[in-house]
């Protein structure tokens, strides 16, 4: 197999608003560490996968689009060859949503990222090596379910009881010397910890990068997000309450699953890849159940987030189209991703899809909404109710959405297999 690895910087080099928060509109104040893309490049025959990992929020799928083109062109990778994920940083620069004119104030942001993520692919296919990968898979408790019951009404807090998210999946990248190249992990939480700050930062997910690259040298490592809709930071769970953290707890947060995929690296506990590569990409058609306009106008008076939707809500589609993909590795084991910010009962959706298999699961392929099951649906709160509101779509998901993802998937997973 041939492998090839890089990172490149996307850190902003001039002042701009900070994201993560509706509440923030200020410039953020300084840079406590980096954000970076990060890439790796698996090749066998005719065949190859490409994935790529941002440490940023998440972005309209327009840049998506130039990066797929770009590959494409220059290199012969094919759409659907190629799978992006970023990390849901909300320590980083306000970004292009779903939503958004073409030209907007954050088209200069997204002509900067596509220019750093090009210099990365470049150097990507400047590094190439004969090696093999190897997967792995353990567990951990660093999360906890945001969603909670209080009074009838579902709230934002720390469920302690209700299911999360457990797994840690790990991409092992050796080259024929047995060194260690790359390491792609998936795991399901928000990169949430910092809301009190105006420092530039990658949160978590970066700080396991740094260590994992210093341990391993000449590695690069990379987040993949998960299904972390509805999954918070254990660590900022204070109580009944979540509350903003510190860097060194951070640090702490990242320092122990930093440990637990050295030890499975360590413990060679760890399988080897024998690529089958194989690929495909589609788009899940949701349906949203529309409200009123006169609902948005009376919401506009004192929610500035609803007056576009006022002043485009007869052209508003009532369709959200959800990019989607899944990649074959071997006959057993998938990466399978989706657009938007998938919550955890999503995810166990696409796993009976693939019942038996080894699966990477990841969500934030693109700025989105959050995608909940009919489950949450129900339930309400702001995943199943308030959230594809306030991204700009002219009311929340209809009650379907789990056999409309479920056979979508089921259908293309078919098609792998012929």
């Amino acid at each position: 197999m041939i492998i090839g690895t890089a990172k490149e910087m996307v850190t902003p080099h001039v002042l701009m608003k900070m994201g993560g928060y509706a509440a923030r509109t200020e410039p953020f104040e300084g840079i406590h560490d980096d954000l970076y893309v990060r890439s790796c490049l698996l090749k066998n025959e005719d065949k190859q996968i490409v994935i790529i990992s941002y440490d940023i929020i998440h972005f309209n799928y327009c840049l998506n689009k130039r990066i797929q083109d770009y590959l494409c062109d220059r290199y012969g990778v094919k759409k659907e060859e190629v799978l992006i994920s970023y990390s849901h940083t909300h320590a980083g620069p306000a970004i292009k949503h779903y939503h958004e004119d073409p030209e907007n104030e954050y088209t200069e942001l997204e002509n900067f990222l596509f220019e750093r993520t090009r210099c990365c692919i470049d150097k990507m296919f400047l590094n190439l090596f004969q090696g093999d990968a190897y997967y792995a898979k353990t567990t951990g408790d660093w999360n906890v379910n945001r969603r909670k019951k209080v009074n009838g009404n579902t709230v934002m807090a720390p469920n302690y009881e209700d299911i999360k998210d457990r797994e840690l999946w790990i991409l092992i990248l050796k080259d024929d010397a047995g060194k260690i190249r790359g390491i792609f992990y998936n795991y399901s939480c928000h990169a949430v910890t910092l809301g009190a700050t105006m420092y530039i930062s990658s949160e978590f997910p970066g700080r396991i990068n740094q260590l994992l690259d210093a341990a391993y040298y000449g590695c690069v490592s990379g987040f993949l997000q998960g299904s972390a809709g509805n999954m918070r930071p254990l660590i900022s769970a204070k109580g009944s309450k979540f509350s903003s953290c510190s860097f060194d707890e951070v640090d702490q947060m990242a320092v122990s699953i930093f440990m637990a995929i050295k030890n499975v690296i360590e413990r060679a506990e760890y399988k080897k890849i024998d690529p089958v590569f194989d690929a495909v990409s589609f788009v899940i058609p949701a349906v949203i159940d529309p409200l009123p306009k006169e609902f948005f106008e009376q919401m506009a008076e004192t929610r500035k987030a609803y007056k576009r939707t006022v002043e485009n809500y007869d052209t508003l589609s009532e369709t959200a189209n959800i990019h989607a993909g899944i990649v074959k590795m071997t006959d057993d084991l998938y990466f399978a991703y989706m657009g938007g910010e998938i919550c955890y009962e999503v995810k166990q959706i696409v796993q009976e899809v693939f019942e038996g298999k080894d699966l990477f699961f990841l969500g934030y392929h693109e700025a989105l909404t959050y995608i909940p099951s009919d489950k949450i649906i129900e339930e309400g709160g702001y995943e199943g109710k308030e959230a594809p509101l306030l991204s700009g779509f002219k009311g929340p998901f209809k009650k379907g959405i789990d056999e409309t993802i479920r056979k979508c998937f089921q259908e293309n997973y078919e098609r792998l297999q012929k």
